[in-house]
């Protein structure tokens, strides 16, 4: 989407400079010189295009911060109850494999079995709560995202930014001019409704 609006307007650039032809230009080519490229001069405060650095925004966002320490606290929990059940899984086995020689042959596959089940869960409990933790912060993410939205849309939406564009290193917008930055504006508002 982003790129689309990119190549829009280096499509609104070019049709600007190929049919923007003043009289100079034109005298210019009957006499051979060839026409020079400038670009149009664009005044940056009326122009209906500003920028949130989406970097900043995640940063600075209070909701981001207390997602943030939930789920730590979320992994921690997990984490915890993970390596308890492994450390006591590991001492019943070396237990057994201690006791091996005084046990008969019956109880000692019995108690194989019974650490291989208990194994079987803790693997089957990681892979439950990994993919709890997943959806849990994808759920807490797009909650963010829904809340951004909704803070631009009834902010912005009569405002005369036509787009509000985010930024960020390594993504699709090569450069942005500060001029254009609002993100501390969009910060400090959407933190304030975090207040309310």
């Amino acid at each position: 989407m982003i790129f689309n609006v990119v190549l829009g307007i280096a499509v609104a650039v070019l049709y600007y400079l190929h049919f923007s032809a003043d009289a100079s230009n034109i005298q210019n080519k009957k006499e051979g010189k060839p026409k020079s490229l400038a670009m149009p001069k664009i005044q940056l405060k009326s122009t209906p295009l500003v920028y949130v650095n989406a970097d900043s925004l995640w940063e600075n966002f209070t909701l981001v911060k207390q997602m943030r320490k939930e789920m730590e606290y979320e992994k921690k929990k997990f984490e915890t109850k993970f390596e308890a059940d492994y450390h006591k899984l590991e001492s019943d086995y070396l237990a057994l494999r201690d006791k091996a020689e005084t046990m008969s042959q019956e109880e000692g596959m019995m108690k194989q079995q019974e650490l291989m089940g208990r194994e079987q869960k803790l693997t089957e409990f990681r892979q439950i709560e990994s993919d709890r933790l997943a959806k849990l912060e994808a759920d807490k993410t797009d909650k963010i995202q829904k809340t951004i939205t909704a803070y631009l849309t009834e902010q912005y939406s009569k405002s005369n930014y036509a787009y509000i564009l985010g930024y960020s290193a390594g993504g699709g917008i090569l450069f942005a001019n500060d001029s254009l930055e609002i993100t501390n504006e969009v910060v400090d508002g959407l933190n304030a409704t975090l207040k309310k």
